[in-house]
């Protein structure tokens, strides 16, 4: 039987459980993971002795140093990366490549240039053959869930930052995965629309309720976001602990001025100095 060990950190703790009792609603869980690279200088510890859990349709930000190996934890998730030690599993079985339960945000704009954006969010659903009715209906919720109705026909040189990410975003969730991992898919945008797409992003969660996991390096964008915030200690990277975000579930833009969101952002911030 495993155990996951608990770690400690200037007051930072994160305990686990033994394989046997995982709650029935875990959907992602790690324990021990290490990724090493090696090269002619050596080898390079980006993770060490990780461990990770993930409820079913929980929203869980990834925050810690640059370089503590956040993005490199993602792409292992979604099946783009292994690690060299320890297991990662979803829905009990270990991950061993990407697949359709999981969809990905890249902070990069990723859509098809030749594509409308129509076109963009139905790829996936052409791919699967999905009659034209069908997949008609899936493309027209999501062009009005992200409000781009109006930009059905247009090209992606003709979008914003923000309107390409909302494009990639509902190119994701059109395929219905059960798990939406983002590495800081809001890095590069202008802080009002950055404002703009947090509240969109929570608001299509609370409808739509899958599983995500979003890696930032903004403390404010993790506590408005998250209802969990796991925390990465610096290189080699492994969860110092995860924190409980206990903030109202409608949220507000105004909800990043109260003293709650201040106390919550003070302890993650605290924690990663430390």
């Amino acid at each position: 039987m495993f155990f996951k060990r608990r770690e400690k950190n200037n007051g930072c703790s994160t305990a686990g459980r033994p394989i046997s009792a995982q709650l029935a609603n875990v959907k992602i869980w790690g324990h021990q993971i290490e990724k090493v690279y090696s090269s002619k200088k050596g080898e390079y510890h980006a993770l060490e002795g990780l461990d990770f859990e993930v409820l079913d349709n929980d929203f869980v930000c990834i925050v810690g140093p640059s370089g503590c190996g956040k993005s490199t934890l993602l792409r292992m998730i979604a099946g783009l990366d292994f690690p060299t030690g320890g297991v990662l599993m979803i829905d009990n079985r270990e991950i061993t490549g990407p697949g359709a339960d999981r969809g990905m945000v890249f902070q990069t704009y990723t859509l098809f240039p030749w594509m409308t954006v129509a076109e963009n969010i139905g790829y996936g659903l052409r791919l699967k053959r999905m009659k034209k009715e069908e997949s008609e209906k899936i493309i027209q919720k999501y062009l009005k869930a992200i409000g781009l109705e109006k930009f059905r026909d247009a090209y992606p040189k003709e979008l914003s930052g923000g309107m390409k990410q909302r494009v990639a975003i509902a190119r994701a969730l059109a395929n219905s995965p059960e798990v939406l991992l983002m590495d800081e898919p809001f890095g590069a945008l202008d802080p009002q629309t950055k404002s703009q797409m947090q509240l969109l992003l929570r608001e299509i969660w609370q409808v739509e309720k899958p599983t995500v996991i979003f890696v930032t390096h903004d403390i404010d964008e993790a506590v408005f976001l998250a209802n969990k915030i796991c925390i990465m200690s610096a290189n080699p990277g492994k969860i110092i602990k995860e924190q409980p975000v206990h903030l109202p579930y409608e949220r507000i833009l105004e909800l990043k001025d109260t003293p709650e969101f201040f106390e919550l952002r003070k302890k993650v911030n605290a924690c990663i100095k430390g």
